[in-house]
């Protein structure tokens, strides 16, 4: 064998605690095949903090939940200006529902984004119509809230973002989807400002990964606020309207 050849194979060759650790795993699976998505999901975890630590060039502080990422997002929050806050994706409303009781101040605009009828396609193993909230809008009863019910690439244009231009901004991502995801970035971005809050539910995914890969990252600067095993919170340091 080439000595060019021999050296090649060798640096490709795994070394011998992952061929350990490999066939633990693949033994492991073997005797409780239900541990086989738990292992898929640990790789999927590992990916999202490799990618955190190459796009961004101070460390991500983790969270274990996405209630403390909320809360820690929170404190970014100035209260000499308005709060404009667009969620897209809402479900049953959880996290409405637990934002609008963290904010005590009055001059919050929140609109919520959803079709109410689940996915329009399938995603990560989930059958399209999985979060169906039969159509129907959740009960929260707040003054500071409006749904727009359909899909986002019909509804966004319902809400005049230049009057709010001089609000700070706080988006919420949970579509899950690309296509919605991407149609929302490429309509809002050029109004984002220096201190707005961005907040990804599924960036471990590949669809958001995606959107924040090929449009976020590329348009602007960003300070990460923090992470949990799914989640990324992002603070607008230079918009893309800048660039």
């Amino acid at each position: 064998m080439p000595k060019e050849e021999h050296e090649m194979r060798n640096a490709l060759e795994m070394p011998q605690s992952a061929i350990v650790l490999h066939g633990i795993a693949a033994r492991v699976v073997r005797r409780i095949p239900s541990l086989a998505d738990k292992l898929v999901n640990a790789g999927d975890v590992a990916s999202f903090v490799r990618w955190q630590s190459a796009s961004f060039d101070e460390t991500v502080k983790l969270f274990w939940k996405r209630e403390e990422l909320w809360q820690q997002m929170s404190s970014h929050l100035d209260p000499t200006r308005p709060l404009f806050v667009l969620e897209f994706g809402v479900a049953w409303g959880y996290a409405t529902e637990h934002w609008l009781t963290m904010l005590k101040r009055a001059d919050v605009e929140w609109h919520g984004f959803d079709r109410f009828t689940g996915l329009p396609r399938g995603w990560r193993g989930l059958p399209a119509g999985e979060f169906d909230a039969g159509g129907q809008t959740p009960e929260i009863e707040d003054p500071r809230l409006t749904w727009h019910v359909g899909d986002v690439e019909d509804t966004l244009s319902d809400v005049d973002l230049a009057a709010a231009a001089d609000a700070q901004w706080l988006v919420l991502f949970d579509l899950d989807l690309y296509e919605p995801t991407a149609e929302a970035w490429r309509v809002l971005s050029p109004m984002l400002k220096r201190g707005d809050l961005l907040y990804f539910d599924e960036a471990i995914d590949a669809d958001e990964r995606r959107v924040l890969d090929e449009m976020v990252l590329p348009s602007g600067r960003y300070s990460p606020i923090g992470a949990t095993s799914l989640a990324l919170g992002l603070k607008v340091t230079e918009p893309p309207s800048a660039d």
